[in-house]
């Protein structure tokens, strides 16, 4: 049993959240770090969610989405078109997915850089235009400052649901459990 409090427990899961993802980053290594940050949408979904549910879902994640992440007009994403990147991310490592395949949920294509340079509006022109819209460039930045906001935004809300749940705070202590390993050499 953990000796922190709720607190401490939430923020230093988002703060572990945060510096996996920016370490990622940094060594170049951008699909992976997509991976931590669909997977961290999956987890705060579930941890937001009835305390009856038992595990994360398509309807969690989305439901996360709309509340947290997609509070800028200018993200031209919607949940539906997340979700369908996480499941392209996490099952294929591509941007395809079934909703994708079926029409249903535009691909995500990836991109960093200055928006404003002549190469990335080609970029963005051509990925707009690609295949009648079934494409939506994204900037990785705003993707992650989104969700990171949304993380935010999210804590004290987790917080006050495990104050008034014991359910959802237990859901809370097996999700940010902790490991006891030895640091590398």
């Amino acid at each position: 049993m953990s000796s922190q409090t709720t607190e401490q427990m939430i923020e230093g899961y988002f703060l572990s959240t945060t510096k996996a993802i920016a370490a990622l980053f940094r060594e170049d290594l951008l699909p992976h770090s997509l991976v931590i940050i669909y997977s961290t949408i999956d987890t705060c979904g579930l941890l937001g969610a009835p305390a009856t549910q038992t595990e994360a879902t398509g309807e969690s994640f989305k439901d996360w989405v709309k509340k947290y992440v997609l509070t800028d007009p200018a993200l031209e994403f919607n949940e539906v078109d997340l979700w369908g990147a996480r499941c392209a991310v996490l099952h294929t490592f591509t941007s395809q997915s079934r909703l994708s395949n079926a029409g249903k949920a535009r691909q995500l294509q990836y991109y960093t850089g200055d928006k404003s340079q002549p190469h990335i509006q080609n970029f963005i022109a051509f990925t707009k235009s690609h295949e009648n819209g079934a494409h939506l460039p994204v900037h990785y930045g705003d993707l992650a400052e989104a969700v990171f906001a949304g993380m935010k935004a999210f804590i004290p809300d987790l917080a006050a649901v495990c104050a008034a749940s014991p359910a959802h705070l237990d859901r809370l202590r097996k999700v940010v459990q902790t490991y006891v390993h030895e640091p590398a050499p």
